[in-house]
């Protein structure tokens, strides 16, 4: 009731659901509040990366979800919408180096000699996200229309996850305290079809703090339902 007051709004003027499928807005004016929809999933390729980091193209791969989005229709067509969510990226390496730091600073290693021979081996970088978003939707036919999201990350965590064999045995190494960019701009373009939307993102700002490392700008694709 605090958001709607704050709004504006009288509680009878507005659609609250709770849906894990986001439905589509444009077809009724007014208001809608959600809360947990809007998931979306797809597959990341590097822009930009550091020499002998190997993240693979596409190979890696997003997830998200909008915690709390409200949404108004301002007529038959056209929406727009405020959104907070959570994210996470995973970069996957082609399992040539381990991921790691020192005190923050990005840092690669190579895998122990004994376990070179293990194809299984594999390194990756996390990173962890509060998000805010704001959009723009509108209608081109009946079946297709077409939105604009900017998106504004907090990013609050990243670390490196390792695995591989040595003589069999399963080895796991974990590296926190990577130092990600606090704050950082997405732009995204989606593309929808009824229930589903496609999209295209843009991350042209480096993930981590400049005297740290990686450097690492990125792009991806993927759907939201």
């Amino acid at each position: 009731m605090a958001v709607l007051a704050f709004a504006g709004l009288r509680a009878q003027d507005v659609n609250v659901e709770v849906s894990p499928i986001n439905e589509s807005t444009l077809e009724q004016e007014g208001f809608n509040v959600f809360f947990l929809n809007s998931m979306n999933f797809g597959f990341v390729s590097p822009l930009s990366q550091p020499d002998g980091m190997g993240a693979k193209h596409f190979g890696s791969y997003e997830l998200g979800i909008n915690v709390f989005e409200l949404s108004y229709t301002p007529v038959v067509g056209q929406n727009v919408s405020f959104a907070m969510g959570l994210a996470d990226r995973f970069f996957k390496t082609r399992h040539k180096s381990i991921i790691t730091n020192d005190n923050g600073y990005y840092k690669l290693e190579s895998f122990p000699e004994a376990a070179k021979g293990n194809r299984k081996r594999k390194s990756r970088l996390d990173v962890y996200s509060l998000n805010a978003s704001v959009g723009y939707k509108f209608k081109v036919s009946d079946q297709f229309n077409i939105g604009f999201d900017l998106i504004g990350n907090y990013n609050f965590g990243a670390k490196s996850v390792s695995k591989y064999k040595i003589d069999g045995d399963k080895k796991k190494e974990t590296h926190k305290h990577f130092k990600p960019q606090q704050f950082t701009p997405e732009y995204r373009v989606t593309f929808g079809f009824e229930d589903v939307d496609f999209y295209v993102k843009f991350a042209p700002h480096s993930l981590f703090r400049k005297e740290y490392g990686p450097k690492l700008t990125y792009m991806s694709i993927g759907f939201i339902f």
